[in-house]
């Protein structure tokens, strides 16, 4: 199939990509390429090897990049132009996945191509959704590679020229009875190899651009890492082999964010591994961590996408219910979106723009109020659990959260003494003074009611999705409900470093049967998690909702309908607009829809049609989370939660309940 090139500029840097559609119809991960120094893109697609076919073939569409200076394209005129090419490498790959339709991205890279698509999977972090990045060949170091002497012959000459002599043959390709011979063919060489550009090599070899490597980029990289290195590099090609393993083992260390490190040094092979004679061990090994990464393995043949972990949180929209040649396609979406990833976001909802305006601004107003007056309102003040939390007051998975709240409910009497203990979790809440704020009241009761009536709604709509009656969930529900309404400030972390992460709020999932999020700021910070383990960002869409399946849900529907775990995330860049000027505060407003406190194990439980269930192919991520009173369900579910509020809210707990609170913490040290 014809490549089709796609030019891009920026910031003075022009370059073009080269897609080629793989096998398959359906939309598997990007797999974008970035070649290294001295080469053109056609090191990754040529007549001796071409990885972009061998990609191709699993039935991934594949973005080959040309880098800045190669390819017939300006050279760059920077001192720095590895570290500006990085952001306009993310931009020009965001658009091409967008304008694709991927459900993902998968980096390789080779030498300074390897170190340009570590530096992307760094700092597109929350932005792009990277599955996972494979490095070959990329080994910083401020030893001299030998490109450059130190004179300059030809100073106005922007490349340099590497000779085609046995000693450089050897350094680049390895020995030569482990070379495909056809690699050296006029006609490759020609194809594949250019001259150099002086300048990167000049910054590949600075200070600064190895402590930003293995200082920033290493570290703080999130995906799996796929980090590879030939028997015979550069770096180490006058170091017995001892020596270079120690380099390379030295430098996988790095790597301690990443949930995974496949890291190997091939045998009998050069730096341009792709032309050794063992090319298909280096195809092999990619072969099998792009295989990982989709979710997919040899012997199980053609999958459907609903099988794949999702990569992307799917976006429904509500006003098609309204419509009956439309109101099928929201269900089979809703289907999908609660069986296979657990998010989704809603558009056309029947929430005003007016009344979100309304609640940011009352909101904002609550939050600067004098910390006096906050108190006056203290969750520690309610058996309820309703009430203002201090930044870092709440806990989730054993980890202070760095964020300020107010937590309200659907405004219900206190139980009577009779009643079990659980149910002291609905009552009254505690309202700020109303001269102060005298129009917050009405605006949060007005949002409550807004959101229930969508979650009525969308009680049935999650029924009919699942082929049973409207009605089906309605028992599990009481009369009057309460729903729980939490106001989230989470400010800038003072004391983090660029790339730092903080919790804002731990791994977990919510305990109710839906949760509406409103995300009130264009701040980036929420990330679910998908079948696979990887944590992809939750990026705010205005005008939309996100909404997400609880463990009640889940319980009630045994485990077809999946809650995805979540957390949020605070660094220091997402405080920041694209044009680098502060966003202030991260803001939202999420609704939790409660169910019956009192049912037991013995009523969780509701008939799924066989066809749905056979939708169920995965098994369910076990995260930290997860771990963490996975019996809640075991007794009733008002119990279940008050246990889970007590350990959230130890203040409110040691005043109200220490009894239940030292039997809480003892089974949960047990635990850990």
């Amino acid at each position: 199939m014809a490549d089709e090139k796609i030019e891009f500029e920026k910031n003075g840097l022009s370059f073009f990509g080269l897609f080629r559609r793989g096998s398959r119809a359906q939309a598997l991960p990007l797999i974008v390429l970035i070649h290294g120094g001295g080469a053109t893109s056609a090191f990754f697609d040529n007549a001796v090897v071409s990885v972009v076919n061998e990609f191709n073939k699993l039935g991934h569409n594949a973005l080959n990049i040309s880098r800045p200076g190669y390819g017939g394209t300006p050279v760059p005129t920077s001192s720095t132009p590895i570290r500006d090419s990085i952001p306009v490498f993310i931009d020009f790959i965001d658009q091409v996945h967008k304008d694709k339709g991927h459900t993902g991205i998968i980096l390789v890279g080779h030498s300074i191509g390897g170190a340009l698509v570590l530096s992307i999977a760094h700092e597109a972090q929350g932005r792009l959704p990277i599955l996972g990045v494979s490095a070959m060949g990329c080994l910083p170091s401020l030893k001299p590679l030998g490109l450059l002497g130190e004179t300059d012959p030809e100073p106005e000459n922007p490349r340099y020229i590497v000779e085609p002599s046995p000693e450089n043959i050897k350094r680049f390709m390895g020995r030569m009875e482990w070379l495909d011979i056809d690699a050296l063919s006029p006609e490759i060489v020609a194809a594949v190899f250019e001259p150099g550009i002086k300048s990167e090599i000049r910054e590949y070899q600075t200070r600064d651009l190895h402590e930003y490597l293995l200082d920033t980029v290493f570290p703080s990289i999130r995906v799996p890492v796929q980090y590879l290195a030939a028997e015979n590099e550069i770096l180490w090609d006058d170091e017995d082999p001892s020596q270079g393993k120690s380099i390379f083992d030295a430098l996988v260390s790095y790597f301690k964010s990443a949930p995974e490190v496949d890291s190997a040094i091939l045998p009998r092979g050069g730096h341009n591994y792709e032309f050794s004679q063992n090319v298909g061990l280096l195809l092999q090994r990619r072969h099998e961590f792009v295989q990982k990464l989709t979710g997919r393995s040899e012997g199980k043949g053609d999958q459907s996408q609903s099988q794949l972990p999702f990569t992307t949180i799917p976006v429904l929209d509500y006003a098609q219910i309204t419509s009956p040649t439309t109101r099928s396609t929201f269900l089979a979406a809703l289907r999908d979106a609660i069986v296979n990833v657990g998010f989704f976001y809603l558009k056309n909802t029947s929430v005003s723009n007016e009344l979100y305006h309304a609640l940011s601004e009352q909101s904002s107003a609550l939050f600067d109020l004098p910390l006096d007056k906050k108190l006056e309102i203290e969750m520690v003040n309610s058996k309820h659990f309703l009430g203002y939390s201090r930044l870092g007051q709440e806990i989730t998975a054993l980890k202070n959260d760095y964020r300020e709240q107010f937590d309200f409910a659907t405004e219900l009497p206190a139980p009577e003494p009779e009643e079990p203990l659980y149910r002291n979790i609905r009552g009254p809440n505690q309202w700020p003074d109303s001269n102060a704020l005298p129009n917050f009241r009405p605006t949060i009761e007005g949002y409550l009611d807004a959101i229930e009536k969508l979650s009525t709604s969308f009680k049935s709509l999650v029924a009919e999705a699942l082929d049973l009656p409207p009605n089906a969930f309605d028992d599990f529900f009481d009369v009057p409900s309460q729903n729980k309404f939490k106001l989230i400030k989470y400010p800038e972390p003072v004391d983090a470093h660029p790339g730092e992460e903080t919790q804002g709020v731990g791994p977990h999932k919510d305990s109710c049967f839906l949760t509406f999020l409103h995300q009130a700021t264009p701040h980036t910070g929420l990330e679910v998690q998908n079948k696979a383990g990887t944590w992809l960002p939750v990026h705010p869409i205005p005008g939309t909702l996100v909404i997400n399946i609880g463990r009640a849900l889940e319980a009630i529907t045994g485990g077809v309908c999946t809650a995805t775990t979540h957390r949020v995330n605070l660094r220091r860049e997402n405080y920041l607009d694209k044009n680098g000027l502060p966003l202030g505060p991260r803001f939202s407003f999420a609704v939790f829809q409660g169910v019956s406190l009192d049912l037991g194990v013995e009523k969780i439980h509701i008939d799924i049609p066989d066809h749905i269930k056979e939708l169920v192919k995965d098994e369910k991520v076990r995260s930290d989370a997860e771990a963490t009173f996975n019996e809640m369900f075991n007794g009733s579910i008002g119990e279940g939660t008050l246990i889970a509020r007590i350990t959230s809210h130890q203040d409110v707990a040691q005043r109200w309940y220490p009894d239940l609170l030292k039997q809480a913490l003892e089974a949960q040290q047990g635990k850990h």
